[in-house]
């Protein structure tokens, strides 16, 4: 039976703005849609019907998942989002390949980009739905309500809190994937540990009367994940938002995500990675 591909991470892997441009050329993504401008021609509704087609549809024949789809003529299930945060990214994974008969999740193989520490996911209330947040949503108009909650926990969130909370969850994810035989395929996509942190993880100490998470050096799978230049420790080094800092490799002056030829070319490490481990 021919392997699919389970694609999961957020917004630099589910696409972002990446082909805005090439379906609606007459909407402004930056103008209307964030900073939510008037229109000439289009009422805020009927952008927003553009818009839900364009992410849920539109951007995953050229995304990241649609790249590797294209280069390896595998099947993807694609259920990155835009602001995702790595316990939604664990959490939704786990439940969709839940969803499956044990014979149907060892024909996936799992690809997952994971986002960046101080993001969470949060029941909302008022809206009855679940929200990623972040610390951009501070200063947020649609997200008043969590503003408490972004101050204390994400921006005032220690570093060393942020960091066993990723652990927990790609842990989580990756002793789920082994003990029902998913092959799997991680990479660090805006991760970057503080040095003492980093050294703290990786030099574990049995100290009498103190409670430490982890006595003995956290081991993944080294094989398992996609390593950068000089990456060490891929899982806390050198994420692929670091290599694409240049303004070149970027959508636009305003974003800053990975354009369409970045994407591309990051597309086949992903698939040689893939092909190694299928």
């Amino acid at each position: 039976m021919t392997k699919k591909l389970l694609f999961n991470g957020c917004s630099l892997t589910a696409g972002d703005a990446l082909t805005w441009d090439k379906h609606f050329p007459e909407i402004d993504w930056t103008e209307n849609l964030y900073l939510n401008k008037p229109h000439a021609e289009y009422t805020m509704d009927q952008i927003q019907l553009r818009f839900l087609d364009y992410k849920i549809n539109l951007r995953k024949h050229d995304n990241l998942s649609g790249q590797v789809s294209k280069l390896t003529g595998l099947v993807t299930e694609d259920l990155a989002e835009d602001g995702n945060s790595n316990q939604n990214i664990c959490m939704s994974t786990i439940s969709f390949l839940s969803g499956l008969t044990p014979e149907e999740r060892k024909n996936y193989h799992v690809c997952i980009g994971w986002s960046g520490l101080a993001r969470k996911t949060c029941w909302d209330p008022k809206s009855s739905i679940f929200v990623n947040l972040n610390i951009n949503h501070l200063s947020s108009p649609n997200h008043t309500n969590f503003q408490n909650y972004v101050k204390e926990v994400l921006i005032n969130g220690t570093d060393m809190d942020h960091t066993l909370e990723y652990f927990h969850n790609v842990i989580a994810l990756q002793s789920y994937l082994k003990a029902n035989e998913v092959t799997y395929t991680f990479w660090n996509t805006l991760i970057k540990v503080p040095p003492l942190v980093k050294y703290i993880l990786s030099k574990p100490t049995d100290i009498t009367n103190v409670i430490i998470p982890f006595k003995h050096e956290l081991l993944f799978d080294k094989k398992d994940w996609i390593s950068f230049e000089k990456d060490d420790i891929p899982w806390i080094e050198n994420g692929w938002a670091l290599y694409i800092l240049d303004p070149i490799f970027a959508i636009s002056k305003v974003n800053k995500h990975p354009n369409l030829e970045t994407v591309i070319e990051f597309s086949k490490k992903v698939a040689a990675q893939i092909a190694r481990s299928i």
